[in-house]
């Protein structure tokens, strides 16, 4: 089939009101007969009127026994404490329900989809945005993906991702017998640059194995994920788009289009140049290039004039950290393929140094970022009060010795860390692995983004802002966590895990058993889920709501040995 992105623009209007939360007025006759939602919805219709006169894809609608829609829901900055009431990190709900009205005209039966960050419970995300109201006005499913047991399948093709676990609801996307819609927002992040139609997909698979190579090689991930599945339509929400430093609150960008294709990569692709950035320098857009996932014939139709969007910065290093933290030292030690090689510790420039930090900038670097923005979005955080020395990675050993270098190329031993007038924070199991007796603050995992932000505001003496007694959604997510947690844990006990199992938490990739020719072939292959016999069930329950709760703002001392956690 021929691929199209249509691109729409929006009326101009005034889109700023309840781009993050319905009001308490939806569905009412007021509140449609408002000018931004009526035009919302026109736009939205046209686009894909427009789409479906090339690609006929409401005809596929209707052959499909089911449609599982998904937004982009990983936090909603809604009434949680900040200075502002609302930051545009979630899929605009006016948006998303345009988008259910359309399609609900070709299919009754619709669920609505999503596994919002850990450990924030998804139906708490529903409820704040007001997109349980959708579910019970277009009387849809709501289903919160961290609660379904999951199934198994090994990717063949894949470079990283080659084995996955899916929720069972997914695997109707897989089995052809489901319908799949992406709705996410157009927006910056500080793991891929941008997260758009298949990035969204991150938000699909089960918590444990999402921090599974959540690294260096976070695009190969997502990439790999596309030979198991991909949206069938994508619409980007590009009413209110969000710049900064996802998955922390991000900044307004009044855009005011809409998105359609039937090609998510290349939907992505202009979308990313419509933001201000050369897609071809992107690592995602390039790995799944790579994977012949894109389509150069894709017809692109509308305005792809460009809005900039500021870029998401994954350094601890640059010029505006340094200003805003005076008192923060981050020191980098990474020695990866690809880079510099150093044989004399004095002799590495400021430009070595930033190569280094930026060799894994996908998973825990990226989330003390996340967490470090929380301090310009409270002012009631003091920035000054952060006085700690950030080790990233595990050194790189110099005949002997393990160094680490500062932004201005100054080296570092492990002596000469233990002696700084600070507290250490240790970033990762990498790190910990050969420092950890050295640091108060000890960021566990590989990567668990959540563990890295809430630590590092802890380290400026404060709890991350969300979990602030001050915010009025605290008490009702606490109650859906303890929901949560138990309905896992009952699952796992009765043989149904609702995750991967929790092997192990460091950077490696799991090895793929042996195949025939033509099973290496094939996109993917469904294989059983490991039997779990009533100790392993026991062990999965335990080990579940253990490792969502270490997600909290709790410093747990967790025990090291050469290879990181030892459960």
């Amino acid at each position: 089939m021929a691929s199209y992105v249509i691109i729409k623009d929006a009326p101009k209007l005034d889109y700023m009101k309840d781009f993050v939360a319905l009001p308490k007025n939806y569905g009412t006759k007021k509140y449609f007969e408002r000018e931004d939602i009526k035009a919302i919805r026109s736009t939205v219709y046209a686009a894909l009127d427009d789409l479906n006169a090339k690609t006929n894809f409401a005809e596929d609608l209707r052959n499909y026994k089911r449609v599982l829609i998904k937004p982009n829901l990983v936090f909603v900055y809604h009434n949680v404490s900040l200075d502002k009431k609302d930051y545009p990190e979630n899929t605009d709900p006016r948006v998303f329900e345009a988008v259910v009205s359309y399609i609900k005209q070709y299919n009754e039966n619709i669920a609505i989809v999503e596994s919002a960050g850990k450990p924030y419970p998804t139906m708490t995300a529903f409820k704040a945005a007001g997109y349980d109201r959708i579910a019970k006005y277009y009387n849809t499913d709501l289903v919160p993906l961290e609660l379904q047991p999951v199934v198994r399948y090994i990717l063949p093709k894949a470079e990283v991702m080659n084995e996955v676990y899916l929720p069972q609801i997914l695997d109707e996307v897989v089995k052809g017998d489901a319908y799949y819609v992406s709705v996410p927002k157009m927006k910056t992040n500080l793991y891929t640059g941008v997260t758009l139609g298949f990035k969204n997909a991150m938000g699909t698979i089960p918590y444990f194995l999402r921090e599974r190579n959540h690294t260096h090689d976070i695009d190969k991930k997502l990439a790999d994920l596309l030979y198991l599945f991909k949206p069938n339509l994508t619409v980007i929400d590009g009413i209110i788009g969000g710049e900064g430093n996802t998955p922390s609150p991000v900044d307004p960008v009044k855009v005011g289009k809409i998105v359609a294709s039937n090609q998510s990569v290349e939907a992505d692709r202009i979308t990313t140049y419509m933001m201000g950035f050369d897609p071809e320098k992107n690592q995602l857009m390039i790995e799944a290039t790579k994977r012949n996932f894109g389509d150069n014939q894709v017809q692109i139709i509308g305005d792809t004039s460009v809005t900039k969007f500021r870029p998401a910065i994954p350094s601890l290093m640059d010029e505006k950290t340094a200003r805003e933290f005076p008192n923060l030292l981050a020191v980098t030690g990474h020695n990866f393929s690809g880079t510099p090689k150093i044989t004399d510790p004095n002799k590495v420039t400021p430009e070595m140094v930033l190569e280094i930090e930026q060799s894994c900038k996908g998973g825990c670097l990226a989330s003390v970022k996340f967490g470090l923005d929380f301090f310009n979005h409270k002012k009631s955080m003091n920035n000054e009060k952060l006085k700690v020395c950030v080790i990233e990675g595990p050194g790189v050993e110099i005949n002997g010795t393990r160094y680490w270098w500062d932004k201005n190329g100054k080296p570092y031993t492990k002596e000469d860390l233990k002696n700084l007038p600070m507290k250490k924070y240790g970033m990762g199991n990498c790190t910990l692995a050969t420092v950890g007796d050295i640091c108060f603050w000890k960021a566990t995992g590989c990567c668990d983004p959540a563990k890295c932000a809430s630590l590092i505001c802890m380290a400026g003496g404060t709890l991350i802002p969300i979990v602030s007694p001050a915010n009025p959604w605290l008490i009702p997510t606490g109650l859906r966590l303890l929901q949560m947690i138990g309905i896992r844990a009952i699952s796992a006990l009765k043989g149904k895990p609702c995750d991967a199992p929790m092997l192990s938490h460091d950077d490696h990739v799991f090895p793929l058993p042996k195949l025939s020719k033509a099973e290496k072939e094939k996109d993917f292959i469904s294989v059983p889920m490991p039997k779990m016999g009533p100790i392993k069930r026991v062990k999965q329950a335990v080990m579940q709501t253990y490792l969502v709760l270490c997600a909290l703002p709790l410093n747990l001392n967790n025990k090291y040995g050469k290879n990181g956690l030892n459960h």
